[in-house]
């Protein structure tokens, strides 16, 4: 960087142009290795990533966090009965309803299969209990346009940074969670 304004080469603007296109490469590669293709959300890298920043941040901040572990009851009995593009079509669906229900700041992913997750901060646990009731709701609204039921089952665990040293802490935490409300 200099302070004076200067002219440059066509040989300087070819490389700044080269440079450019380089940044942009990197950068498509990277938002291609973190979002789900068919969900067009973040998938398990983009949610790893993005979260534990989310999770120091509150941390340092002492701003609550609570995460939502999330899974697609009887995906497999749609697929098997209805086909796989309607299961994709399922996934999408759910992942359009989670993005439309979820504000700008919380991260939310599929995690892989039938099971999305969401990290809400600055959420108490009753906050994002009432989230999952609004996107229940909103998936009630779609199920009347189906020919199926598209429920879910899911865990909601608060971020305590003396028990959740990791986001994979966390993680497992959920997904516990989740399969104790799913065997209910």
């Amino acid at each position: 960087m200099d302070t004076k304004a200067r002219n440059l080469s066509n040989d300087n603007i070819e490389t700044l142009k080269d440079l450019a296109s380089t940044a942009e490469i990197e950068l498509a590669a990277v938002k291609l290795a973190t979002l789900d293709e068919l969900t067009k959300i973040h998938n398990r890298r983009g949610f790893m990533m993005l979260s534990q920043h989310s999770l120091n941040l509150c941390m340092r901040q002492e701003i609550p966090a609570t995460l939502v572990y999330i899974d697609i009851n009887n995906f497999k009995q749609i697929n098997d009965t209805f086909g796989h593009a309607e299961g994709d079509k399922v996934l999408r669906t759910f992942a359009s309803l989670i993005s439309t229900a979820s504000r700008e700041s919380d991260i939310f992913a599929r995690m892989g299969g039938d099971e999305f997750v969401i990290l809400f901060t600055n959420t108490t646990a009753n906050a994002a209990k009432n989230n999952i009731i609004r996107l229940q709701l909103s998936l009630d609204k779609q199920n009347a346009n189906n020919k199926y039921d598209i429920t879910f089952s899911y865990g909601i665990v608060v971020f305590d940074p003396n028990k959740h040293k990791t986001t994979k802490a966390l993680l497992e935490d959920g997904d516990s969670q989740m399969y104790q409300h799913k065997n209910m």
